[in-house]
């Protein structure tokens, strides 16, 4: 049967065959030195989602606000009209109570146009029931939402509900060579052959290159030199804007678990992994030694697994972070650490037609006249994150001492 005849570039299609398919789980245990690259070690147990385009969308979503503030004072404890910075957080029937006086108010009409509700004072003291009694309030009282009470006759109440945010990245295009020459591949030294060699140093700095862009690349898109589309993931060290810390030199064991507490493990998931300078984790275990524990995990397929033990901290409400070295952090932004709740991450894979984003090995792309061999490792994938409040950012952590700070 003769061959089928094409002028120009060889179609990916007829050489499909010769793919290796999803190395990922393999690359990142290939020397078992899981803390060159440690994010994407834990991020190849996350799981995958296709995307038929190179910028993927989720939406985000919020419960309700429960807090408001006064923006004006009411001296007198008979006015029912107040001013709040936030109309739509209320509706009637809802009962809000000062957080300063503790008087309870039970919400009666809500004037969005003017900043207005009209209420009922102190209903808790209404017909003696023994309740707070109502009080002046002051411009910035913090009024926070309870419940709502109805009559035994209600009807119909009105609707109130969030609109969700819609949160996007990029799938990036990651690509390296294996090149060599036909005389490098029969090549032998004393320490073996070249192919190999050089195919699991490629295979290295594939996963530190992966690892640098998934935990710490900006999102972009561009036209390069020859006018054609470049699009970037964003990092996880890009992620947190709500839960960050810059502590600016010694990190107190206090401040720690107060950050822990009120906001780095306030949201998501119980559990979280902090991904840490040599630094950051210099200064925690100078702090809180005797309140670390360590646990055994593993990766990689079932064949080739590799182990290590983890750090691990209960904070005083009892949710955990486990604390793993990141190399390139510790290499490049010593005094770091980026808090991330697995749970949130999905690896965004474009494929499509066939055609696979996921990491793989084409084999034997070089030219027809090359005779030599050319391997190209090739992945198009993001990170997807989740709420970004499920994260957290400490930076410029210098030292760490037991106990609050003096002075």
């Amino acid at each position: 049967m003769a061959a089928t005849h094409i002028q120009g570039r060889r179609s990916f299609d007829t050489q499909s065959g010769r793919i290796i398919t999803n190395i990922l789980p393999r690359m990142i245990v290939i020397d078992e030195d899981i803390i060159a690259a440690a994010f994407l070690a834990f991020f190849s147990k996350v799981g995958t989602q296709t995307t038929e385009q190179e910028k993927f969308t989720w939406d985000v979503d919020e419960f309700l606000s429960v807090t408001d503030t006064l923006s004006a004072a009411a001296s007198s404890t008979t006015q029912e009209t107040l001013d709040v910075n936030n109309p739509k957080y209320f509706l009637p029937n809802q009962t809000w109570v000062n957080k300063r006086t503790g008087e309870v108010l039970l919400i009666r009409q809500v004037n969005t146009s003017t900043s207005q509700i009209t209420v009922t004072r102190a209903v808790t003291a209404l017909n003696s029931s023994g309740g707070t009694a109502a009080a002046s309030m002051n411009s910035g009282d913090t009024l926070v939402k309870q419940a709502p009470a109805v009559s035994e006759n209600s009807t119909r109440q009105s609707v109130q509900t969030t609109t969700p945010t819609e949160v996007y990245n990029f799938a990036q295009m990651f690509r390296w060579e294996l090149s060599l020459s036909d005389r490098q591949i029969k090549r032998r030294f004393e320490t073996g052959d070249e192919l190999p060699y050089q195919n699991m140093k490629i295979m290295k700095e594939a996963r530190m290159a992966l690892n640098r862009a998934l935990l710490t690349g900006e999102r972009a898109r561009f036209t390069d030199s020859s006018g054609d589309d470049v699009t970037m993931t964003r990092g996880m060290k890009n992620v947190p804007t709500t839960y960050t810390w810059s502590v600016g030199g010694t990190m107190n064991e206090y401040d720690w678990d107060e950050f822990l507490v009120e906001e780095g493990l306030r949201r998501g998931s119980a559990n979280k992994i902090v991904f840490a300078s040599t630094q950051f984790i210099l200064a925690l275990s100078e702090m809180t030694k005797d309140r670390l524990t360590y646990a055994p995990t593993s990766f990689g397929p079932f064949s080739a697994r590799v182990g290590m033990d983890v750090m691990e901290y209960k904070a005083p409400n009892g949710r955990k972070v486990a604390i793993v070295e990141d190399r390139h952090l510790s290499d490049a932004w010593n005094g770091m650490a980026v808090g991330v709740d697995m749970t949130e991450l999905k690896r965004r894979v474009f494929s499509r037609n066939g055609r696979t984003g996921d990491l793989h090995v084409s084999l034997n792309t070089q030219d027809p006249d090359d005779l030599g061999q050319v391997n190209t490792l090739y992945a198009d994938m993001g990170l997807q994150w989740g709420p970004e409040q499920h994260h957290f950012l400490i930076t410029n952590v210098e030292g760490g001492a037991k106990g609050r700070a003096i002075g």
